[in-house]
């Protein structure tokens, strides 16, 4: 990837929670690069810092809640970190939008579904027209969209209101997208059709999107890229195509096992053994040692530093005794 292709890079971003003894770093250390026009997947379990990751680029945590240690966020010749709030609600929504993980409880319940994309132009200082936004419904397939532009969020199926999140956040043809979990609160009868419709707009719009998931099925379906996440840190990173091929990390070997034969509906299910640490759990190893079936005594002593392989990422210790 050279410099000229990068829209988005986030380079040693760490980032903290305050809780009643201080402060607890959930995410340790995290670095992606987008391409323009590439989708990029988060992938880890629950807990493993993906979400934290993805809302701390804009900075979207409260101040009174989180704490951003270190890291910067270039995005297109801008440290995102350095900007002030006044700044960067220029960028959130226009340049950058996020799609959040239950549309129902993102959009306002109170104002018609015209009215909030119509704000979105207005917000951001753009051209507005009705016109624009049933344009906008009619990209992201709903039907009868004079009737629905007058509707509230309650008077439509979750369906429908993921979609209308997604024309929310496309409306003003941002660069990037981001969406946390895009099929998590919809029925699986509507989940290809809403990847579909995420891949339609990357190819159309040229749009670069990063979508957050635990899902493999659905990182294989979408994705250009993989950032394989766990104990808040990157333990992995490259093309989808050679991580599923040749994956690097222990991890993201037991997660292919796992994923492959859920699939395959064996009759005993695979599964890995033991739990993802918690952030109090967090210490100077590998955060993955205590699970890891080819674990080394030095995995233990610290956190492995990130090697590049062949224009791919790993975290483990494994690599640097080569």
């Amino acid at each position: 990837m050279t410099h000229e292709n990068k829209l988005i890079e986030v380079t040693d971003l760490k980032v903290s929670f305050y809780h009643e003894s201080g402060k607890l770093q959930v995410v340790r250390g995290f670095d992606m690069s987008v391409e323009k026009g590439k989708i990029i997947g988060i992938l880890g379990e629950s807990g493993s810092g993906k979400t934290v990751s993805a809302t701390s680029i804009l900075k979207l945590e409260e101040d009174d809640v989180s704490s951003i240690d270190s890291g910067e966020v270039i995005f297109k010749g801008l440290n995102l970190m350095e900007l002030s709030e006044s700044e960067l609600r220029k960028i959130r929504g226009n340049r950058i939008s996020y799609i959040f993980q239950n549309a129902s409880s993102a959009l306002n319940p109170f104002k018609s579904i015209g009215k909030q994309l119509t704000e979105v132009l207005k917000n951001h200082k753009l051209a507005f027209s009705k016109e624009l936004v049933l344009q906008a419904l009619v990209e992201v397939g709903i039907e009868d969209t004079e009737t629905v532009y007058d509707m509230y969020p309650f008077q439509l199926s979750g369906g429908q209101n993921q979609r209308i999140m997604i024309a929310q956040c496309i409306i003003s043809r941002p660069d990037l997208l981001i969406a946390d979990e895009p099929t998590s609160s919809i029925d699986a009868s509507l989940r290809k059709i809403v990847l579909d419709l995420l891949k339609e707009i990357n190819k159309k719009n040229n749009m670069s999107i990063i979508i957050i998931t635990h899902d493999f099925d659905v990182a294989k379906y979408l994705c250009d890229r993989l950032v394989i996440m766990y104990g808040g840190l990157v333990v992995e990173e490259g093309p989808l195509n050679e991580i599923f091929a040749n994956p690097f990390h222990p991890y993201t070997k037991e997660l292919i096992v796992c994923a492959g034969s859920l699939k395959k509906g064996d009759e005993i299910v695979y599964t890995l053994e033991g739990s993802p640490p918690s952030p109090f759990e967090f210490a100077d190893e590998c955060p993955f040692a205590k699970r890891c079936k080819v674990r080394l005594p030095e995995c233990t002593s610290e956190i492995p530093r990130t090697l590049e392989i062949s224009g791919r990422k790993v975290r483990c210790i494994r690599y640097e005794k080569r």
